[in-house]
């Protein structure tokens, strides 16, 4: 016993495991249903290896994945969700919350309401000729917007011509989209509070779930993940006027 209780104090067997992972960022919801909330975030890292994440709707845990994406259900319609992510390991070492984020589920009886299509739009600047801000917002996934190229930052801007209760953003990036923005809201043009952001954007098609009351939204890149500009076919505003 004496010569086995040496070999432990001496380092001959493994030390245990005490290291938590990092907490996963990028935390971003990535689409929703009457019911549901989707989520997605950046993977943590650790010493030996991560083996799943678990999920918390407010202090709740709602599951435990494996991969970095998962569906949270189960949920009341038109109603505001706050959502963290932390990392586990073999060990059962359990990191830090992800930073949180807010997903809405949208409404039950789908008065959810296009809001921006045809309406006023402005940007930071045009590329060129057929590339106009109003292409955005047209209604067709065939015309685009598109900034000057190698310039950062960029917007583009649509006037819902009164304060709107907001459900959903939806953007569909042409090839040039961006790697960081933020989707904002503004009651008076001029303020603006951030509705989503991210530094990890994918390009394709983002359906952002968001909540606030606005007349005007825009789309603030901070992050090229091209050499070109800033491209969106469509630029899709939804949610019902505010009472």
């Amino acid at each position: 016993m004496k010569n086995l209780r040496a070999y432990q104090l001496t380092g001959g067997g493994p030390a245990p495991d005490t290291q938590a992972p990092t907490a996963p960022g990028g935390l971003r919801v990535t689409g929703s249903t009457a019911g549901s909330v989707s989520l997605a975030w950046d993977a943590a890292t650790d010493d030996v290896g991560v083996t799943g994440y678990d999920v918390h709707r407010g202090g709740t845990l709602v599951g435990t994945v494996t991969g970095t994406a998962t569906t949270v259900t189960g949920l009341a319609p038109n109603t505001a969700y706050g959502f963290t992510v932390r990392a586990r390991d073999a060990a059962g070492n359990i990191s830090g919350a992800s930073a949180a984020v807010t997903g809405t589920t949208r409404s039950a009886d789908g008065t959810e309401t296009l809001l921006s299509q045809g309406r006023p739009v402005a940007a930071s600047s045009t590329e060129a000729a057929g590339l106009e801000p109003g292409k955005a917002v047209d209604g067709s996934g065939s015309t685009r917007w598109a900034s000057v190229e190698g310039v950062d930052p960029q917007w583009l801007r649509v006037d819902l011509g009164s304060p709107a209760a907001l459900s959903r953003v939806r953007l569909d990036w042409e090839a040039a989209y961006a790697r960081a923005y933020r989707v904002q809201g503004s009651l008076d043009g001029t303020t603006w509070t951030d509705l989503y952001a991210t530094t990890t954007g994918d390009g394709a098609t983002d359906d952002l779930t968001v909540s606030g009351t606005a007349r005007y939204v825009r789309v603030h890149g901070t992050g090229r993940a091209t050499p070109y500009g800033y491209s969106l076919w469509e630029f899709k505003v939804y949610g019902t006027p505010a009472a």
